[in-house]
């Protein structure tokens, strides 16, 4: 009987996740997908992020744990990123098959440019909420991200997906 309930439950949960997504879409991502410069791609901007976070230079390979690409699409991604003057690659000296790859001044402007001026979005519809509303969303966003920063990122061992997330935070 309990197992039964715990499949309700589960279908419920992705059910209410699969009727989410539109609306998320719609009210987040749509908008600031078109806040995006020409030519950056939300991936693209999420890399940068996700280079932010990390905070120092992050080899070819753990640039991919963290953003979860396989390794083709990891050089793609950083090819477009340094044709941008977004990213660098520094080339081990010791070792030149090791690169790592860390966020320029144009990459970090670009991110806090964005932040400043083109977030806009966010705060046009965070004006449309009541301050009950506003309040609530925020409580959701803050429970949302600290569930999903508990899950395992991919297949690392939970020692690699904890050293991850500790570089996330």
């Amino acid at each position: 009987m309990k197992e039964n309930t715990e499949n309700t439950r589960v279908r419920r949960i992705q059910e209410e996740l699969l009727g989410f997504l539109p609306l998320w879409n719609y009210h987040i991502t749509k908008p600031f997908k078109q806040l995006l410069d020409e030519g950056v791609s939300l991936e693209m901007y999420y890399s940068l992020q996700v280079l932010r976070l990390i905070g120092d230079a992050a080899t070819m390979t753990e640039f991919g744990k963290y953003t979860r690409m396989p390794k083709q699409q990891v050089t793609k991604m950083v090819n477009r990123l340094v044709e941008r003057n977004f990213v660098e690659r520094i080339y081990d000296p010791t070792n030149r098959r090791i690169i790592r790859i860390r966020l320029t001044e144009t990459g970090e402007e670009y991110i806090d440019h964005f932040l400043t001026e083109d977030a806009g979005c966010f705060r046009n519809l965070l004006e449309q909420l009541t301050p009950e509303e506003c309040g609530q969303f925020e409580e959701a966003i803050k429970t949302l991200y600290e569930i999903l920063s508990r899950l395992p990122l991919g297949e690392q061992s939970p020692e690699e997906t904890e050293n991850l997330k500790e570089n996330l935070r």
